[in-house]
């Protein structure tokens, strides 16, 4: 049998968030109802004195703006698309000189909980994005509205022009909800930034959660806020920000609502982020410095066991028979004879012995009975999880070893305990990713389709947590 187990996808502050209904992102389910008085909560409080303020500051005088104005980098816009007129009145419903008129008013949207220019442009995945979004705020003008929206048209199969274009897709979408009181069409601004969030931009993904936390045109839904927020918070409690302290406050209030289904998951992690911050500092303070392989090596070792649960497995769908069998025992006897320090690395030796018979037989046979597809199938999705927890879990224990180190003069980030468990982490990821690979090679050549259950990865989160 495959050994149990249970993920987790994001810890910093809380030690994070498990939003399990991906696939559900956009169904608005039945959930409990939230009280208006949300409207009075601090971080919805915090929305209306950054959208004043900020607003009052950036658009007090005209002047200012046009001397600080932007010049563009002609690098930058290269990579954009030329500015179509044409499309943005027609978008617009007005002539250029009429949209130019309406930008020399300050930004007012009529939706009280939108942060204003000044905060939304730390939300932007791609530095053209951000940049395009800035020379706009410092000098907002007609040409580069107009390139947002050809920009926002624009399809390619590249990773960064991907980002790109979702960048200008919210940009051109939020600039219309801004200015819906001067003649931007909010109707339209809001699927250009729904358009946006299904695209995993990060600004509009809290924009789209905002909108299902406080009801905006719906049913308030406390689990589409999370799910839709999630991607938002992922990215947002790495940096140091106004917009990305809105994202993280607010998602905790999403969480921590004693409305929300997954509220007992959420306070269970805090806790465990205590906790282990609780043996972190204990251990510094006890005196002859901070071994943080010690902290981890229990969780390295159930890692290195679950892999040889998944090459088993395995080999047991492709037909390995005997040899299984043999590798079976063999770890088997490895788990019962050496103790906590030898046994990662004996089981790494021979795993990785077995798992290159596995991935050259899993090259040579032909297609599986439908039963074995279904189960490697399953195991594709188990080994997915797999790279995910480990990656997690090399994040975190790398995080944990530079804390001891710049907090404690006994630390000694270059200890070979400390190293060695690194290089054996690195080592079981990277070896269960050319399972992940050896799998979608057979699936190719048998033209079988299989796709992960979207593990979700993120960096610098909690060790992955058992049922």
């Amino acid at each position: 049998m495959f050994m149990s187990h249970f993920r987790i996808t994001s810890l910093y502050a809380l030690l994070g968030s498990i939003c399990v209904i991906a696939s559900s992102a956009h169904a608005d389910t039945s959930v409990p109802t939230i009280d208006p008085s949300m409207l009075k909560a601090p971080a919805y409080q915090s929305h209306m004195t950054l959208v004043s303020s900020a607003s009052d500051i950036a658009n007090s005088n005209s002047t200012i703006n046009f001397i600080c104005k932007r010049k563009p980098k002609p690098n930058i816009y290269k990579k954009l698309e030329k500015a179509n007129f044409k499309k943005l009145e027609k978008s617009f419903g007005m002539s250029v000189a009429e949209i130019d008129k309406m930008l020399e008013a300050p930004a007012r949207s009529p939706i009280p909980f939108l942060p204003s220019f000044n905060v939304i442009k730390g939300g932007f995945d791609s530095p053209e994005g951000k940049e395009l979004f800035e020379n706009f705020i410092n000098n907002p003008n007609s040409e580069d509205l107009a390139i947002m929206l050809a920009t926002s048209e624009k399809s390619s199969f590249d990773t960064k022009a991907k980002k790109r274009i979702a960048d200008a897709t919210f940009a051109y979408g939020i600039i219309h909800m801004m200015y819906g009181n001067q003649g931007g069409n909010i109707k339209l601004g809001e699927k250009f930034v729904k358009a946006a969030a299904k695209k995993n931009q990060y600004a509009s993904r809290y924009i789209e959660g905002v909108f299902w936390l406080y009801g905006y045109n719906r049913n308030p839904n406390l689990t589409n806020a999370a799910t839709w927020m999630r991607p938002s918070y992922e990215i947002a409690y790495k940096q140091k920000d106004d917009f990305s302290s809105i994202v993280s406050n607010t998602f905790y209030e999403i969480v921590f609502h004693p409305s929300y289904p997954q509220r007992d998951l959420y306070i269970d992690l805090a806790t465990q982020a205590q906790q282990m911050r609780a043996d972190l500092i204990n251990q510094m303070n006890s005196g002859g410095g901070v071994n943080t392989a010690a902290l981890f090596r229990q969780d390295v070792n159930d890692l290195s066991i679950r892999r040889v649960n998944l090459l088993i497995g395995l080999g047991n769908i492709i037909g390995m028979g005997d040899q299984v069998e043999a590798y079976q025992l063999a770890a088997q006897d490895i788990v019962n004879q050496s103790n906590m320090d030898t046994l990662l690395d004996e089981l790494i030796v021979t795993s990785n012995a077995f798992q290159a018979s596995v991935e050259q037989h899993l090259a040579e046979i032909d297609e599986l009975d439908q039963e074995a597809l279904d189960m490697l199938k399953q195991l594709h999705d188990l080994n997915g999880e797999y790279i995910s927890d480990t990656h997690q879990l090399l994040g975190f224990y790398t995080a944990t070893s530079m804390v001891a180190f710049m907090n404690s003069e006994g630390a000694n980030m270059l200890n070979t305990d400390t190293l060695n468990l690194m290089y054996e982490l690195g080592v079981m990821r990277s070896k269960a990713c050319e399972v992940y690979n050896g799998i979608n090679d057979y699936a190719q050549k048998v033209s079988f389709e299989i796709e992960l259950s979207n593990p979700v990865i993120v960096e610098g989160i909690a060790r992955p947590k058992k049922k």
